[in-house]
């Protein structure tokens, strides 16, 4: 896709890893969920497993594309191992000390302030690292639930 480039690790030789460069433009939220999607589809597990995980995926891309107020690429990371599925979003903006980071969801008329809540609560493993001035890397995983994984039936 224009615009977007993806890459392989070279120290994962399972294929395990997916690794994206978006640039800070809205449209590539979807793009980015839809490859996580596909990349977990290569590993037998279910989008209905994993729905609420790529709701906070593209969360975490909308953030760090309206909040970074960079212009530079956005570094996505999926890495799928058999017990979680975990996307680490990275952006080289502005940053912000965790004490303006709310984990408590906003009054339900608020127009602003759900990113943070809103990504908690729809994943397993959820961590935020940001320095102002430096940038932000935002970890959101999903753990594999027995029987999350598309079987097949013989007919």
């Amino acid at each position: 896709m224009l615009g977007m480039d993806t890459t392989g690790d070279a120290t994962a030789g399972d294929g395990s890893v997916l690794q994206l460069r978006v640039p800070p433009n809205p449209r590539f939220g979807k793009v980015v969920r839809e490859d996580v999607l596909a990349h977990a589809g290569r590993f037998g597990i279910s989008p209905a497993a994993i729905e609420d995980f790529l709701f906070a995926v593209g969360e975490g891309v909308a953030n760090a594309v309206e909040h970074s107020g960079s212009g530079d690429v956005i570094d996505v990371r999926c890495r799928i191992d058999p017990e979680k599925i975990v996307v680490t979003i990275v952006d080289t903006g502005r940053g912000f000390s965790r004490a303006s980071a709310d984990d408590k969801l906003p009054d339900g008329l608020a127009e602003r302030g759900r990113g943070i809540p809103i990504m908690r609560r729809c994943s397993d493993i959820f961590a935020v690292h940001s320095v102002p001035g430096r940038g932000t890397a935002i970890v959101i995983g999903c753990y594999i639930r027995a029987g999350a994984e598309e079987t097949s039936v013989a007919s």
